[in-house]
């Protein structure tokens, strides 16, 4: 597997990015990662905008049996143009420098991740094989 800071989360983990700049309270994002049989794959957000700063993505995976991922990458073209390697099904990781998030998550799982995040426009993701066409992604917006 690739080089990233990413995290295997079985229950509740905790991964702190870079250092913080300042003790301020992080800004909070819910996240659940959700499948139906015959049905669009999706990532919900609690919110899809915050301030720069520490972000604290509480991530569930919802599923009853598929395991999924949450990603998320700084990223200003289109949320369906990341690179995609059609062999593998997936989002091409390598060409995504700034890649972050927790991935390998059983159904059921949850996990905390924090982040510094800086101002930009972001796209969050599952990277299993398949679940980024089938609609896991959405755009994510960071101000100043």
């Amino acid at each position: 597997m690739i080089s990233r800071n990413l995290l295997f989360a079985v229950t509740t983990a905790l991964v702190i990015a870079a250092p913080l700049a300042y003790a301020a309270e992080p800004a909070g994002v819910k996240v659940t990662l959700t499948d139906q049989t015959g049905k669009d794959m999706r990532i919900g957000l609690s919110t899809n905008k915050v301030k720069a700063g520490a972000v604290e993505f509480e991530v569930i995976n919802a599923s009853t049996d598929l395991m999924h991922e949450f990603l998320i990458t700084p990223w200003k073209g289109t949320i369906t143009s990341l690179p995609y390697d059609a062999r593998e099904n997936a989002v091409d990781e390598p060409k995504l420098p700034h890649l972050e998030g927790v991935e390998d998550m059983p159904a059921g799982a949850k996990a905390t991740i924090r982040l510094v995040l800086t101002p930009g426009e972001y796209v969050v993701f599952c990277n299993q094989a398949g679940h980024y066409k089938m609609g896991m992604e959405a755009r994510f917006t960071v101000t100043k």
